[in-house]
């Protein structure tokens, strides 16, 4: 029997977003009780402690402030500059690099696309393990189109990724790995979207454009 759309989708999202919190704010959790077993006169310790929690800090900050642009209704004002430094600092320790086609996009040619960018990147960066290369154009006044391409060594496409994007399964097939995927699919189907994956090692390009 299939659940409450709503109610389904909002679990999912939610699942994700606290798999992706555990390990930052475990490691506050842990480097709190360390320092607090710390002696005063151990300074070396001390600083190690105090940098794990601090990295730790913002690292869990990056990630809420992605997520609630990536899965927030507000992520559609998401500017072009802001989608960037919110990728940006996301995924700090990962191997991918990002490159983008220009500086920063017309305000008006985004407006709209924030949440397609950033879930995009969610997906493309889950497809590189092993770090890679993602080259991204945005929208412009004359031609309502955003590309992402991911360029890598090694390609993994998860179960249920590729099949989310497309609108392929019914949100119960849906998992917390593929609901940003799923988002996707939802938010180009509203805003009247087609989506075209093309997968040829070592690539995939994901294009969404305006009908």
């Amino acid at each position: 029997m299939q659940q409450n759309f709503p109610t389904r989708l909002s679990e999912l999202l939610i699942s994700r977003l606290c798999h992706d919190l555990v390990t930052p704010i475990g490691a506050i959790n842990t480097g709190l009780e360390l320092f607090q077993e710390t002696s005063p006169e151990d300074l070396n310790e001390s600083k190690e402690i105090l940098n794990l929690i601090f990295q730790s800090g913002a690292t869990a900050s990056s990630r809420i402030s992605f997520y609630r642009a990536a899965f927030g209704a507000n992520g559609d004002r998401t500017s072009p500059e802001e989608a960037r430094q919110l990728i940006e600092k996301y995924f700090d320790r990962s191997k991918v690099e990002f490159n983008w086609e220009q500086e920063s996009g017309n305000e008006l040619s985004m407006q709209g696309w924030g949440r397609l960018l950033l879930n995009s990147a969610l997906w493309l960066c889950d497809c590189a393990p092993k770090g890679g290369r993602i080259f991204f154009e945005l929208p412009k006044e004359n031609n309502s189109t955003f590309t992402a391409t991911l360029a890598a060594e090694s390609i993994i496409i998860h179960q249920g990724t590729l099949e989310a994007i497309q609108g392929e399964v019914e949100v119960d097939e849906v998992t917390p790995r593929s609901v940003p995927c799923y988002l996707v699919h939802l938010l180009a189907k509203e805003k009247n979207c087609s989506i075209s994956v093309q997968h040829s090692s070592p690539e995939i390009r994901l294009k969404i454009s305006k009908l």
